[in-house]
C-alpha cells in the first residue's frame, strides 16, 4: 500500500501498519477513516481497489480476551448470515480485518422496532451454534471485575451492591440453565442495519453462557418495555421452545447480574465514571427474584 497519508497523526499509524500487512500486499489504497472506538479497540474503513475494509486495531493490555476465540465465534456467526466474515487475525500487530458493511448504520430501536422478528431469529441462529469457547461462571466473572476495581473508591453502598450481586450470583446457579454461545455485549452500537438487514458485530466477549443473558443486555440495552419483552421472549420461545424452562426466573437473575456486570466494568475504566453510575442506579432498582421455584413463561 501506497499513497498519500491521511492527516491524522492516528490514522498515519494505522496506515504504516497496514502497508506492513500482508493481507493489503499489492492493494491499490483509496480511502481510510477512523470509525467509533471502544474502551479495548479503535475501528477503521479501509478502501482499496479490491474491496471494502474494517480494521480493528487492539488496545493493548486487555485482560479476559481471547483474540482466537472472537475469531472462531465470528467465523462461526458470519458462516449462518449473522456476522461480517472476519479475513485475517495478527496477534503480533493486534489486528483484525474484517469484510466491511457498506452504507450500513447503527441499529435505532425507536425507528426500527419492526425489526424484532429478525433480531430474535439472528439471536437464535448465534444461540444455536457450536463453538468451542469459555463458559461463563458469573460468581467467578463478578470476582474478576471486582479485582479491576481494587484501587477505584469502593463506598459502603458500593460494598451492598457487591454483596447482593455475590448472593444473586449464588441462586442464579442453582436453577436449570439453559448454555449457548452468546454474545454478552448486545446493544445498539453492535447491531448494524444494512439494506433492511441486521447484523451483529464485535465478538470479543462471545462466549458460552446461559442464554438469558443476551435477552437480558437486549431488554436494558434497547430500554425494551414490558410490552416489547414480552413479545421477545414469546418470539424467543417458538425458535427455542427448550428455553422455556424457568426462563422468567432466569431473565430476572441476569438482567440483575448484567447490570452489575457494566456497573463494575465502568468503573474500572478511567472514563467511565458516568455510564458505571447509570449501571448502578439500574441495578439498585432491580430486587434479587427468589430461586426457589421456577414459574414457566406465560
Amino acid at each position: 500500500m501506497a499513497q498519500q497519508l491521511p492527516a491524522t497523526a492516528t490514522e498515519q499509524r494505522i496506515w504504516h501498519l497496514c502497508q506492513r500487512l500482508e493481507f493489503f500486499a499489492n492493494h491499490l489504497p483509496l480511502a481510510l477513516q477512523k470509525l467509533a472506538a471502544s474502551s479495548t479497540n479503535d475501528n477503521y474503513y479501509v478502501h482499496t481497489q479490491r474491496g471494502h475494509y474494517l480494521v480493528r486495531h487492539y488496545k493493548p493490555g486487555v485482560a479476559g480476551v481471547c483474540r482466537q476465540q472472537e475469531l472462531r465465534c465470528q467465523h462461526a456467526a458470519a458462516a449462518v448470515g449473522v456476522a461480517p466474515a472476519p479475513l485475517c487475525l495478527n496477534n503480533h500487530q493486534r489486528i483484525l480485518i474484517s469484510d466491511f458493511l457498506t452504507h450500513s448504520r447503527h441499529f435505532d430501536w425507536e425507528l426500527h422496532h419492526n425489526h424484532m422478528l429478525q433480531l430474535v431469529e439472528k439471536l437464535v441462529r448465534l444461540h444455536k451454534l457450536k463453538v468451542q469457547t469459555a463458559v461463563l461462571d458469573p460468581f467467578v466473572y463478578l470476582q474478576q471485575l471486582r479485582d479491576k476495581v481494587e484501587h477505584q473508591p469502593w463506598s459502603e453502598q458500593d460494598e451492598q451492591d457487591w454483596q447482593r450481586l455475590r448472593q444473586a450470583a449464588s441462586l442464579f446457579a442453582q436453577l436449570p440453565g439453559d448454555l449457548v454461545l452468546c454474545h454478552m455485549d448486545l446493544h445498539s452500537g453492535n447491531i448494524l442495519l444494512q439494506h433492511q438487514q441486521l447484523w451483529l458485530i464485535d465478538y470479543e466477549y462471545c462466549q458460552q453462557a446461559d442464554s438469558a443473558f443476551d435477552l437480558a443486555a437486549l431488554c436494558l440495552n434497547l430500554q425494551l418495555n414490558a410490552s416489547e419483552q414480552q413479545q421477545l421472549l414469546s418470539l424467543y420461545l417458538q425458535f427455542r421452545p427448550d428455553a422455556r424452562q424457568a426462563l422468567t426466573q432466569r431473565l430476572q437473575f441476569a438482567t440483575l447480574l448484567y447490570s452489575g456486570f457494566c456497573w463494575l466494568w465502568y468503573k474500572s475504566l478511567g472514563g467511565g465514571a458516568e455510564k458505571a453510575k447509570l449501571a448502578q442506579i439500574m441495578l439498585r432498582q432491580l430486587q434479587i427474584p427468589s430461586s426457589d421455584t421456577a414459574k414457566p413463561l406465560s
